[in-house]
């Protein structure tokens, strides 16, 4: 049984000065007025009652011939059922309809709506080497959609044409249905649009890019090309009216698609410009990616290489591993991802180039660092050292799901607090808690007599910029975290090298390109918060602001698994948040989630218990309604708990 107590909260969230406090009862978010209220007549025919998701309903006729038709959901029967897109956190509106309504969904999100259970059972698996990026916002269970509709359909209700576009962006399939009523082309757009000019969120853009020889894991919000595209055709459409899944109605929707097509490209041109791909990559598919959401002739910005140069003779390489060679004849090691790298330095040992390994450091979780760690510190008999910030991920990785996590523990790893100091014999290693590429990211500072120090930064930064492109791995955006907090940390470090394992040289930034990438990574986030309707954006760029753990647990009949919902209250204020804890058959709630109220900037968690009384074998989902001041979530986060045979 994993029991929360067997790691502390500050072990993954340090709080740095914030204040933690529990009260009574549960969890989470800000999302402009959401609240349910009393439904408004959008036109004589149409009325939208708000709501965390929105329900839209059409009505034609009167007393007991009246028939509806509703979008999103409605509370009371209906005749139809329009669903734009298959993602939990919007279907459950709908929850009830199945049975009663016939259902039509776009046919592009079968892959959502069709295959929850398949997919929750699969990733048991598939949660680790995970280099797709897609949401998990996944239904627990298959929806009966009656109609699959494709773009260019045209629906026959009740004597109303209801035209079909296929709108992709916030997922792979999203539709929008248009339909007249009253004089008025009413638009009903999934989560296309939020507001005035404005989106979720980035990270539910994540995706590849295929032209451009591009996965996933490196596709940083390439769906955005879709949302243009999505846009565009909405303009083409004339609507006078939309009625977003989510967020007001909206009256002026030329006036927010064309805001929010601006934003988004300012965005992607601003990500181009610093992007640490331009070194892996090259000019040429970097364009491919900035003109697919920029446009066909876009003039593409990119950083120069800076200043880099051979590494180290007493810097021994081979792939994303890296050994300190001592004069005394003995190794350090940073990272080892692969048997490869064991093979190389035991063939050091026998070559007598070095006696022995003294340790291990592991830059960050990434399975091409980490996976064959263990191995490694069992094979030279040394210890494992790391931050306590990710400390916890590398000893337990089925507890989280992150991009390229290993399945492989590494088992009693030292904690170094960021800022420590270890005498390694000539050497002078320093610990940093470093959250470039990620959160869950460390540095080591190298200083050796008579050489240049040597700042050992993980995959953080390259010569083109900085390894920011998978939204997923948490690259927030305050002065004090993230790449703010790295930049700063390599400007106090000054005359050193830099080192990231994936690069066969040593490099370094001029004064003029730091403050260039760090101007133009404040100006970033100063899009970010027009771009997001929260109070602060890093709701908008970081996933796991809410988070359950574990994530995911190893469980037999009858086991009491402790969890916690964990919250960053990235807000300016003070927050309260409150929790619902949604349970599929075979588990059942032993002890509710309190109230947690917040500091600002401050981390916490909402602990709660589940008894698991399902037969063996099977994957259990469960979900999370997370509700703050201004934020109501449902469905939000999840974690999979898996009845062992």
């Amino acid at each position: 049984m994993i029991r929360s107590s067997d790691r502390p909260l500050s072990a993954i969230l340090p709080g740095r000065g914030s204040l933690v406090r529990l009260v009574p009862v549960v969890v989470l978010l800000l999302v402009a007025d959401v609240a349910t209220a009393e439904p408004l007549k959008v036109t004589e025919h149409c009325w939208v009652e708000p709501g965390a998701v929105n329900g839209a309903v059409v009505r034609i006729g009167a007393g007991e011939e009246q028939r509806q038709l509703a979008v999103y959901g409605w509370d009371q029967p209906v005749d139809q059922l329009l669903l734009t897109h298959g993602r939990r956190d919007v279907v459950w509106r709908a929850e009830g309809h199945g049975r009663t309504a016939k259902i039509v969904a776009p046919l592009k999100e079968k892959y959502l709506l069709e295959n929850g259970p398949d997919f929750w059972q699969r990733f048991v698996e598939s949660r680790f080497h995970d280099y797709a990026q897609q949401t998990t916002k996944v239904p627990n269970s298959a929806w009966a959609v009656t109609q699959w509709v494709q773009d260019g359909d045209v629906l026959q209700w009740q004597g109303q044409k209801i035209e079909v576009l296929e709108t992709p962006g916030f997922t792979r399939g999203a539709a929008t249905y248009i339909v007249e009523l009253d004089g008025k082309r009413i638009a009903f757009t999934g989560d296309l649009l939020y507001g005035h000019g404005q989106t979720l969120d980035l990270y539910s853009f994540q995706d590849a890019i295929p032209e451009a020889q591009i996965r996933g894991y490196h596709g940083y919000a390439a769906r955005l090309a879709d949302l243009v595209a999505s846009l565009d055709k909405l303009l083409e459409a004339k609507v006078d009216i939309a009625v977003p899944a989510r967020g007001p109605v909206i009256h002026d929707v030329a006036g927010s698609a064309r805001l929010l097509k601006q934003r988004v490209q300012a965005v992607y041109r601003n990500y181009l410009s610093t992007n640490a791909l331009n070194w892996y990559f090259k000019e040429e598919r970097m364009t491919t990616c900035g003109r697919r959401v920029l446009g066909g002739d876009a003039e593409v910005e990119l950083m120069p290489y800076c200043r880099h140069e051979k590494t180290p003779a007493w810097i021994y390489e081979n792939g994303t591993s890296r050994l300190l060679i001592s004069e005394s004849g003995r190794g350090f090691l940073l990272d080892c991802g692969n048997q490869r790298v064991i093979d190389a330095v035991q063939g050091l040992i026998d070559q007598d180039v070095i006696d022995k390994v003294d340790g291990i450091f592991v830059t960050h979780y990434h399975d091409d660092h980490t996976d064959k760690v263990q191995a490694a510190a069992e094979k030279f008999q040394c210890p494992v050292y790391a931050t306590p910030e990710y400390a916890d991920l590398l000893e337990h990785p089925i507890r989280y799901h992150l991009p390229a996590m290993t399945a492989n523990p590494i088992l009693n790893v030292v904690r170094m607090k960021s800022g420590s100091v270890m005498k390694w014999n000539e050497f002078k290693l320093t610990y940093h808690f470093f959250p470039g590429q990620s959160y869950y990211h460390g540095a080591l500072f190298v200083e050796k007599p008579g050489e240049r120090p040597v700042f050992f930064i993980g995959d953080a930064f390259a010569p083109s910029g900085i390894d920011d492109y998978c939204l997923q791995n948490r690259n927030l955006l305050h002065d004090d975290e993230g790449y703010l907090f790295c930049l700063q940390k390599v400007r106090e470090a000054k005359d050193c090298w830099l080192i990231n394992e994936h690069i066969q040289h040593v490099f370094a930034f001029s004064d003029q390109e730091m403050d260039y990438l760090e101007s133009r990574y404040r100006a970033r986030r100063e899009v970010l918060s027009q771009l997001f309707p929260w109070d602060d954006p890093n709701y908008g760029v970081d996933e796991q602001w809410a988070v359950v753990y574990p994530r995911g647990a190893e469980s037999k009949p009858g086991d009491v698994i402790d969890m916690e919902l964990q919250v960053t209250n990235h807000s300016p204020g003070e927050r309260s948040f409150d929790a619902t804890i949604q349970l599929p058959n075979g588990l059942s709630l032993v002890d509710p989630p309190e109230r947690l109220k917040l500091a600002p900037r401050a981390h916490g968690a909402a602990k709660f218990r589940v008894r698991v009384e399902s037969t063996g074998g099977v994957a259990r989902p469960l979900s999370v309604d997370i509700r703050s001041e201004g934020m109501d979530l449902r469905r939000w986060a999840d974690a999979l708990i898996h009845v062992a045979p």
